[in-house]
């Protein structure tokens, strides 16, 4: 009875301390009011957006989560919101929690930047109670750096009491294991092509004649963009995107012939490389016959009509997933170009706008007709590798490598950048790395010079994953590249630098030799103040010197240098060029 007596006025005092409020571990959601200001002209960290005494009546009210109210906006735009900690019980460590910027952000308390994150859909936190322990309000400030799309704080954000990281950050899908992707992909580096654009005549036969080159690049999957007739009502550009789908069981008259493509596939076959071929299944040109033969199967307004899935893709409609008729029809689509073809699997467009049940259905069905079949996402959300898919699009380090190339992040980002991805994804999850791709700027372009470009491409190429070519970033090709998703702009090979392609070449060759599907991965070394990384895969060290200086180093138990800019010194020490790479074992 007395210890009873005596836990009861424990609690009592607790209650007291406190206020009266209970002490909480739960968190607390920051959905109040929030504001928001377009920065179009990039004067906001100029005239100090983030300071406390910052005047900020004439910013609109913004609902969080969700996406800023102008759609039609990518660039800059700052979010304010008041924040205060209630209550927390003693022992728990305090979580300032994003689930989800798009695409990335900057953050600032009181006034004080307080860290970064890069990367659209990747849940971040930055501990925050001491900052937050005197219970007082505070200001959090965010500048978010949309790249294309709607733009915003797209997901939750709260506080949260927590103990150990893997518990705050560990999402409910990296509690599984990935079902087993088929082998031949594990270790497979891809090569992205669009038919159109890869050569003058662009066509199925005049890719045939690259073939051997791709091969002896060094890539094992070949990944075409669409290649079914293009819509022609609301096309944009002059010849329209091959995303805008006119008909799903043939072949663009301007690609070749059905019998054209099943030669293709079968050439690739003979090199031991696979193909995949990129569908559409969130939406379909204007004209696909679908819309006049079964109007039910797409996305209405309140008035009746036909819509887009959003505003800017305007030259297609939206297809609904809430009609039998259409799974069942999209799903012996399916197996029809397996079956006819030979095709190894599909890369789906958007495939996060597409229910994930019925990405588990297709797999299946695929797998019926060819149980090797490889799904390819565009998307990272990691529960789409439950859902039928092999391997997502590893934006954040996209992100992350694009932004430390130019200056713009710090090795120890990167680092963060990756560990983040290891609590979000299921085990065995196959991630495509990559430096640009159709959707985005060339890399030749987005980095400051072709040293860069190089190093960036071969961080990407060597770490886990899956490395990825888009059809003339082995030459250099620069451009800011989207525009000619509607237009027909033959690639310049002649202008091109073959230098890169001989790198590319040489950094996979080291990849298929000493790296293995389950070799392990560690990164060793992110320091800020030299602008160096290294991670070790396999029996592989690889450096990475973002830096304008020589990177001096030694490097005990190395048995030999592969490759790159690294030199061994007269003191056995190690010297490693400003901008460059290497490799050693």
């Amino acid at each position: 009875m007395k210890n009873l007596y005596t836990i009861l006025t424990l609690s009592l005092i607790v209650l007291l301390i406190s206020g009266c409020e209970p002490l909480s571990v739960e968190r607390q959601m920051l959905d109040s009011t929030w504001k928001l200001k377009y920065d179009p002209d990039k004067i906001g960290l100029r005239e100090g957006w983030f300071d406390n005494d910052h005047d900020r009546s004439n910013w609109e009210t913004s609902q969080v989560p969700g996406e800023w109210s102008d759609a039609d906006y990518d660039g800059f735009a700052w979010y304010s919101t008041e924040i205060q900690a209630k209550n927390i019980a003693a022992g728990y460590n305090l979580a300032l929690v994003f689930e989800s910027v798009d695409d990335n952000a900057v953050v600032w308390l009181d006034g004080r930047l307080f860290g970064k994150q890069m990367g659209w859909n990747i849940k971040f936190y930055f501990d925050i109670g001491e900052q937050l322990a005197d219970g007082e309000k505070h200001h959090l400030v965010l500048r978010i750096e949309d790249t294309g799309g709607p733009g915003g704080i797209n997901k939750p954000v709260y506080l949260e009491p927590y103990v150990d990281e893997m518990d705050l950050l560990r999402s409910p899908a990296s509690k599984q294991t990935a079902p087993a992707a088929p082998q031949w992909v594990q270790n497979a580096p891809i090569y992205e092509v669009f038919v159109r654009q890869h050569t003058e005549e662009g066509t199925f036969l005049s890719l045939i004649e690259d073939l051997d080159r791709i091969q002896d690049l060094g890539i094992e999957l070949i990944w075409l963009m669409p290649i079914h007739p293009i819509g022609e009502e609301h096309r944009k550009g002059s010849v329209g995107s091959p995303y805008a789908v006119q008909d799903y069981y043939a072949t663009s008259p301007e690609l070749g012939s059905l019998d054209d493509f099943k030669l293709l596939v079968e050439e690739i076959h003979k090199r031991d490389m696979h193909i995949i071929l990129d569908f559409v299944m969130n939406h379909s040109a204007w004209d696909n016959e679908l819309i006049e033969n079964h109007p039910d199967w797409y996305t209405h307004d309140d008035a009746g009509q036909i819509i887009p899935p959003n505003t800017d893709w305007s030259d297609v409609a939206d297809l609904n997933y809430d009609n039998p008729g259409l799974r069942k029809y999209m799903l012996e689509m399916l197996q029809w170009w397996i079956t006819e073809t030979d095709i190894d699997g599909y890369r789906f467009d958007v495939a996060e706008l597409v229910p994930y049940d019925f990405w588990a259905d297709a797999k299946k069905a695929c797998q019926d007709v060819k149980p090797e079949v490889f799904f390819l996402a565009e998307g990272k959300v990691p529960e789409l590798h439950l859902n039928g898919h092999d391997m997502t699009y590893s934006w954040n380090m996209w992100e992350a490598m694009i932004q430390m190339s130019q200056g713009n992040a710090d090795p120890t980002e990167v680092k963060r950048s990756f560990e983040l991805e290891q609590f979000q994804y299921p085990k065995g999850a196959l991630r495509m790395r990559f430096t640009e791709n159709h959707d985005k700027t060339r890399a030749a372009t987005l980095t400051p010079t072709r040293e860069l470009n190089m190093t960036t491409w071969a961080f990407t190429a060597l770490m886990k994953g899956n490395p990825m070519i888009y059809a003339g970033q082995e030459v250099g090709i620069t451009g800011e590249y989207s525009p000619a998703i509607f237009e027909r702009i033959p690639l310049d090979w002649e202008a091109g630098d073959m230098g890169i392609s001989q790198m590319m070449s040489d950094v996979l060759g080291l990849r298929k030799t000493y790296i293995k599907p389950d070799s392990p991965f560690q990164i060793i070394i992110a320091n800020n103040d030299k602008k160096i990384m290294a991670y070790q895969h396999g029996p592989l060290i690889s450096f990475y010197n973002f830096s304008a200086d020589t990177f001096n180093f030694s490097a005990g138990g190395m048995d030999s240098i592969l490759y790159g800019g690294i030199s061994l010194n007269a003191d056995s020490t190690l010297s490693l060029l400003p901008q460059h790479f290497g490799v050693i074992k």
